[in-house]
């Protein structure tokens, strides 16, 4: 892919998680302990591209007490893409994850939208937000950012690239037949049997009409496992966005 977003990558004095899984291929990595912040946990959010990037903002989603256990946080870039994309914002966001703090994703949400506004130029392609937002479709969080309820005085519309581009399935990214997720699952949900879409790629603009910007298609990957392990206890999003001329 050109641009990867990851969230819980690890980062500590032994060991640098992407690195390591990307290793000489190439790409530019930014992770955010790269920035000075708190750091209550040993891994967040990173991204990598082919192409350069500067560091825009890392925003902290601290928003209540109940968040400061951990380095909550949305991670912003700018990529410097070549044309006719140009430059743009792209975002990789960790909000958080237990059931009961959809107010704390909700806080979170409105918090990102924020930081995309400031950051935002009209000229630019439109801003791209990738994370593991443990939130489904449904949820007041995840309907915010997707135009279809405000919250806080606010709204938004970013486009869903699952909805756009996927395959009219439900886009489960979170399942209890990932044999990596299965146990935590269980401890979590207390059943065997449990699916969930809480992963996303929204394409967003501040502007009514973005033409030039169609999302291609949209998949789920890496769901097969290899010697009995996925790569990660979540699958991936992948989407392919083309600027049209």
């Amino acid at each position: 892919p050109d641009i990867m977003a990851f969230q819980e990558a690890g980062l500590d004095g032994r060991r640098h998680q992407v690195r390591e899984l990307l290793g000489d291929r190439g790409y530019h990595i930014i992770h955010q302990f790269d920035v000075k912040m708190p750091r209550n946990s040993n891994n967040g959010c990173c991204i990598a591209t082919r192409w350069p990037m500067q560091l825009t903002e890392l925003l902290p989603l601290q928003v209540t007490d109940r968040c400061n256990f951990y380095a909550y946080a949305a991670l912003a870039v700018r990529v410097g893409a070549p044309a006719p994309i140009g430059p743009f914002l792209f975002v990789c966001a960790k909000p958080s994850w237990e059931l009961n703090r959809e107010y704390e994703r909700e806080l979170q949400a409105v918090k990102i939208i924020k930081m995309i506004r400031r950051h935002s130029a009209r000229e630019e392609f439109p801003a791209i937000l990738a994370g593991d937002f443990d939130a489904t479709p449904d949820s007041s969080s995840i309907r915010f950012l997707s135009g279809k309820q405000s919250i806080g005085g606010t709204s938004v519309f970013f486009r869903d690239a699952w909805m756009e581009g996927g395959d009219g399935t439900e886009g489960f990214t979170w399942t209890s037949e990932n044999p990596s997720a299965k146990g935590l699952i269980k401890k979590i949900m207390h059943t065997d049997s449990h699916a969930r879409r809480i992963d996303y790629i929204f394409l967003g603009s501040f502007h009514d009409f973005v033409p030039t910007v169609s999302i291609n298609s949209c998949r789920v990957v890496m769901t097969k496992p290899s010697g009995g392990t996925c790569p990660s206890d979540h699958y991936g999003v992948f989407a392919e966005i083309e600027h049209r001329t």
